[in-house]
């Protein structure tokens, strides 16, 4: 048993009272003489006896009755389970969830609504001078600050429906961060319990925080929702086929069928197809189309479905661009065999070539692919340079020469933890494998190559992948040795030859693998930009932009026209667009530099409030047990009848007053039988 008020336990010192009335009250009764006391004496030595046993019962009560008042001002009660402590909270941090999920029905209303009143039942339930920190899923001024009870309720109330959402492992940050130490503290979390919420809890509460779970009971309804989308293929030319992928997910206990799903190109129709989608299941819908005009792309998906209606629309964004950029850095003479491949097509790329050494004089972030090309070494510096590019987005292909300096190239390698040439070079062995699952081969053969048809390869030097690289080899030997590898690394790619290109391997050259694999590495060396941000707490757009400059000033504007200006940082390429708080919205936004409009950006709402998985009181009790030790409290709310008592119970425990009131008026009773029946 614990009080909420032990300072009123000093009051205990007036049971004394009583006994200094005992004490004044009965003391030594004065000698009266009478002539003849021998009648009386038998009855005196009776009643003095019953007499002291009457006042000592009376005195008891008197005593017991003033205790269990005291103990009624000082707030027994019964602490929640063993995982609360016996000192009550010093501050209650309050989060009510007001995602897209909350405005769901649950009966009786909106579960928001019912959380809204829940917190202000709690609040109420608290003694009035206990402070508050209110957390919603909008950073709002309210975290930085310390809340007393109106302070507190006017918030919740001001909270409404945000597109953001909170993880309990960012609550649980937040919460260790307002409750001091040594100061106790309650976290009271109401929400509908999505399980995505409790995804990835790594951060340990306090042990002065208590946890109180307050899981509220909506009503499951159908939802089909498009999920996500993707292309294809990452290059987007005018006159190219495209092939979009759409993920439709279906979240009820029904199928649908025939459903319309229509696709939007800056705001006119452009493809329209029909799917069908099982109970529970999603499906992926492909859509066709092509390409008509280059620059930026704004398009989004549709389809119709209520009445969650916030998932029904996909924004998305590309660029389609003319050419793809590709620079040459080559050792000594021009490579004829680049020239043939890109030179000669200007249709679909811009080929610059520069010789070794004056490498300096261009920027490598203008381009989307640079070809270092028969090279012996690579200095420090450009080295460097080649991996800020390739981590920011670019690729980078290695062609080494006949004649290498191996530490050189080595040390260039270890900047990737590729791997490293081990000073050998293999001489006429034959090529032998092809991974066409890659993709730089992948659709590029109707039929898988028959070995003979492959060529030998002269000189080849001896490259050792590192056992924990994330690089792969694409061409080997007959011997497992590889002669091109390839792999991400950051945003980028790097290919690695093992083999020159020159006339000792002529018969390379003019296969049918050299010429596909450096294409494809040309038409997958564009910058992937993500065709749209999902909106939260700080929502950070990528943008690809040419002739970017420093000072440019950006602003964003939206389809009311509705202009806001915007903080950017930009890095090998990609332009990051940090979106402003005021812009939550999903939707299309356009990009200004300076008033010229340069790019158009994608928002979409998270679909994690679409799925509609709830933690059930087994799965709650399971994540208490190993998350927080079985120290947090849950409660559900199946209706909205819970009392003020309830309430209290949850913030301070059982009380236990009423009990103590009980027994002062069963001592009073006492007393009063002890007068009126005890002669």
């Amino acid at each position: 048993m614990s009080f909420l008020n032990p300072s009123f336990l000093w009051a205990l010192f007036a049971m004394a009272i009583p006994v200094i009335i005992h004490l004044i009250n009965f003391r030594k009764p004065k000698v009266v003489y009478f002539s003849n006391t021998s009648f009386i004496e038998d009855i005196k030595k009776e009643t003095r006896t019953k007499t002291k046993l009457k006042q000592i019962l009376i005195l008891i009560a008197r005593m017991l009755t003033i205790a269990m008042l005291v103990f009624v001002f000082a707030g027994p009660y019964i602490p929640t389970g063993e995982k609360q402590t016996d000192k009550i909270s010093d501050l209650s941090i309050i989060y009510i969830d007001n995602s897209f999920s909350m405005d769901a029905d649950a009966g009786n209303g909106k579960m928001f609504d019912q959380a809204k009143q829940i917190a202000k039942d709690l609040v109420y339930s608290n003694s009035p001078s206990m402070n508050y920190v209110f957390m919603s899923n909008d950073c709002n001024s309210d975290y930085r600050a310390t809340l007393n009870r109106d302070q507190v309720v006017t918030s919740i109330d001001d909270c409404s429906i945000t597109a953001n959402s909170l993880k309990v492992d960012d609550l649980i940050s937040k919460a260790n961060v307002y409750a001091r130490k040594g100061e106790s503290a309650s976290l009271y979390v109401i929400s509908d319990m999505q399980k995505y919420m409790f995804d990835d809890i790594e951060t340990e509460l306090d042990s002065n925080i208590n946890v109180v779970l307050l899981s509220l009971n909506p009503t499951k309804v159908n939802n089909l929702y498009v999920d996500t989308c993707w292309f294809d293929s990452p290059v987007h030319r005018v006159g190219q086929n495209e092939l979009l992928t759409v993920r439709i997910a279906n979240k009820s206990s029904e199928g649908f069928y025939d459903i319309p799903l229509q696709l939007y190109i800056n705001d006119s129709l452009k493809a329209m197809t029909s799917f069908n989608v099982e109970a529970g299941e999603s499906v992926d819908v492909d859509v066709a189309y092509q390409n008509t005009t280059a620059g930026n792309v704004a398009a989004r998906l549709e389809i119709s479905d209520y009445p969650i209606v916030y998932d029904n629309i996909l924004y998305f964004c590309y660029a389609i661009s003319d050419k793809t950029r590709i620079l040459a850095i080559n050792a000594s003479d021009e490579s004829r065999y680049l020239n043939a491949l890109f030179g000669n097509d200007e249709g679909n790329f811009l080929f610059s070539q520069v010789k070794q050494g004056h490498e300096s004089d261009v920027n490598v972030n203008d381009y989307d692919l640079v070809v270092l090309n028969s090279v012996s070494e690579i200095s420090s510096g450009l080295a460097e340079r080649l991996k800020t590019f390739v981590n920011g987005g670019g690729s980078v292909c290695l062609i080494p020469g006949c004649s290498i300096n191996y530490s050189s190239l080595n040390s260039f390698l270890e900047l990737f933890a590729l791997g490293k040439f081990d000073g050998t070079t293999a001489r006429d062995v034959k090529l032998y494998g092809i991974d066409y699952n890659s993709n730089l081969f992948r659709n590029v053969f109707a039929k898988e190559e028959k070995q003979g048809s492959l060529p030998n390869m002269e000189l080849t030097h001896k490259l050792s992948l590192f056992s924990k690289a994330g690089f792969s080899s694409v061409l080997t030997l007959e011997n497992a040795s590889p002669v091109l590898v390839a792999g991400d690394y950051g945003s980028g790619k790097l290919y690695v030859f093992a083999a020159p290109i020159d006339k000792v391997n002529a018969d390379f050259a003019k296969s049918v693998v050299f010429s596909p694999a450096l294409y494809n590495m040309a038409m997958n060396s564009q910058l992937v930009i993500s065709l749209y941000a999902t909106i939260g707490a700080e929502t950070i757009v990528q943008t690809r932009i040419d002739n970017y400059e420093i000072g440019n000033t950006y602003n964003i504007y939206d389809a009311k026209g509705e202009t806001s200006l915007v903080d950017v940082r930009y890095n090998s390429g990609v332009l990051n667009v940090f979106m402003p708080s005021t812009m939550k919205s999903s939707g299309i936004y356009g990009l200004c530099a300076n008033g010229d409009t340069v790019s158009c950006l994608a928002l979409n709402y998270s679909r994690n409030e679409s799925m509609q998985d709830y933690l059930t009181e087994e799965e709650l009790e399971d994540i208490n047990t190993q998350k927080f030790s079985g120290r947090a409290s849950i409660f559900r709310f199946d209706s909205m009848e819970r009392t003020f008592s309830d309430f209290k119970e949850i913030s301070e425990g059982e009380p236990l007053w009423k009990y103590f009131v009980l027994l002062a008026l069963l001592f009073i009773i006492c007393e009063i039988l002890i007068i009126k029946f005890m002669k």
